[in-house]
């Protein structure tokens, strides 16, 4: 009688813990799922009440129309390109002050820059606009790079300084010891034992950078568009084209959903040991 109180209590609690798991995990998968069908359908099955989630005939319509008629392959390379270089250049630039900001605890110089970086978007694009209209650069990449750059090198720099932080520095006195520079002490010794946190700076950055909408929105023109600012042509004063709409959003979020399931061992560990030390 005690062993099957025991296997029903085990039994229950596994129904429970799986009813909670799916009541946090469709309102997510949802929408998601949501979006995806109703880019295979057309518009008649987009505006059909109730919705049909299972049962219809998908097409590729909506998918055909965007690539060879909006041109989507050079706006995901514009994407690409802008989010790639101001990944690069972040790291180039953030991760060694990150280093610097731990080594000689300047505490305070991390706040300031963290704060910096919470500041609204808006307060840095408006003076960006101006002083780069009067230069003459917007609709270049240079001008995207840069702003986006803004956005994350003090994200960069608060989570590499935590993990910084967290290496002993017994590590480098012994490695100066036998001869080795400071500079070559960094980068063969700290950068590789650095892997979580820079694999998931470079991934912020990247999704931060490729997600962007209203730096992209001002900055950036028909040269230089960007995917998540190509959606906004789909709105018009007449109707919305939601199919070709949601085609377009499943071209944007796909690449950072494969990038983040890749990553995702690595993220986590980085904002769980990184980020909440720093």
């Amino acid at each position: 009688m005690a062993v099957n109180q025991y296997k029903l209590r085990k039994l229950f609690k596994r129904v429970l813990f799986a009813g909670l798991v799916l009541i946090i995990v469709i309102p997510v998968l949802f929408p998601l799922y949501f979006v995806l069908i109703s880019s295979f359908k057309n518009m008649a099955q987009v505006y059909l009440m109730p919705p049909k989630l299972i049962r219809f005939q998908p097409i590729l319509d909506n998918y055909i129309y965007i690539f060879k008629t909006q041109h989507y392959g050079t706006y995901i390379l514009n994407s690409t390109i802008v989010a790639v270089a101001s990944t690069a250049l972040s790291l180039l630039l953030g991760v060694p002050a990150a280093y610097v900001i731990a080594r000689y605890k300047m505490g305070k110089a991390n706040t300031a820059i963290l704060t910096a970086r919470l500041l609204p978007n808006i307060s840095i694009l408006l003076p960006y606009y101006f002083i780069f209209s009067k230069l003459r650069m917007i609709d270049t990449f240079a001008v995207l790079i840069i702003s986006h750059m803004v956005l994350s090198m003090p994200l960069i720099v608060w989570i590499m300084t935590g993990f910084f932080q967290d290496i002993p520095i017994e590590l480098e006195e012994a490695a100066i010891v036998d001869g080795c520079s400071r500079q070559r002490c960094f980068k063969d010794i700290i950068l590789p034992i650095s892997t979580p946190g820079l694999v998931t700076c470079s991934t912020l950055s990247f999704l931060g950078s490729w997600n962007n909408f209203q730096f992209a929105l001002i900055l950036s023109g028909e040269k230089t568009r960007t995917l998540p600012v190509s959606l906004q042509y789909f709105v018009s004063g007449a109707d919305i084209r939601w199919g070709r709409m949601l085609a377009a959003t499943i071209v944007v979020i796909v690449p950072t959903i494969i990038l983040t399931m890749i990553l995702q061992k690595y993220i986590v560990q980085g904002m769980t040991v990184g980020a909440v030390k720093g």
